[in-house]
């Protein structure tokens, strides 16, 4: 896709036009690292990579201010699939969340399931033996104008996390609900995922 010596709207409209959310600066920043024009197959897979869902480029900064995560009994912060706590000299928790629009507005049943595997999935890949999962959940209003769309997605998703967490026989022990139509055309679905391990067991991906 051309981007080089073309002018900032043109390059936004040409992203735009090809279902490309990323911004007009990081588009020219691949040019550069690049040295030529990236082909829109590359910027598919950079506008994946560098998504909210993946990255977490635009929260990471609050993320970092609210949430710490050094302290004494933290045994691995942010660096691996999960984070990892420990309990006492032996044992630790192991934690991973997950947070996602879509794929669930797109494929509600599909998309929470994917949410739940992932977390499960991250956890167990650490060593650990996953105990429980919970799903903090937000919606649009049921009774609202587009109430259709938001009661399909809500049963969408609640049927996909708990056949996924079912067929794993995993708990679901935590979790809420908030129905708001600021949700109604981009539900929220958070998934997390807990385990527990020996410290002398811990599997570092690296």
């Amino acid at each position: 896709m051309k981007i080089i010596g073309l002018a900032d709207p043109e390059v936004e409209s040409s992203l735009r036009g090809a279902g490309i959310g990323m911004s007009v600066d990081e588009a020219r920043s691949i040019a550069q690292v690049l040295g030529r024009d990236p082909t829109l197959t590359e910027l598919f897979c950079y506008d994946a990579m560098w998504s909210e869902h993946c990255s977490y480029k635009s929260s990471r900064a609050t993320l970092k201010e609210f949430l710490p995560s050094d302290a004494p009994n933290v045994v691995m912060g942010p660096v691996e699939d999960s984070g990892i706590v420990a309990i006492d000299d032996k044992w630790c928790v192991v934690i991973s969340h997950e947070s996602h629009n879509h794929p669930s507005q797109i494929l509600p049943n599909e998309g929470a399931a994917t949410g739940i595997g992932g977390i499960v999935r991250d956890v167990n890949c650490m060593g650990a033996t996953v105990v429980a999962t919970a799903d903090p959940l937000r919606f649009g209003d049921p009774f609202g104008p587009k109430a259709s769309k938001v009661r399909w997605v809500a049963e969408g998703v609640v049927d996909g996390i708990w056949q996924y967490g079912n067929a794993l026989g995993v708990p679901n022990i935590a979790g809420d609900v908030v129905f708001s139509e600021s949700f109604d055309d981009n539900c929220l679905v958070n998934v997390v995922s807990l385990g527990i391990v020996r410290r002398d067991q811990i599997i570092r991906s690296r």
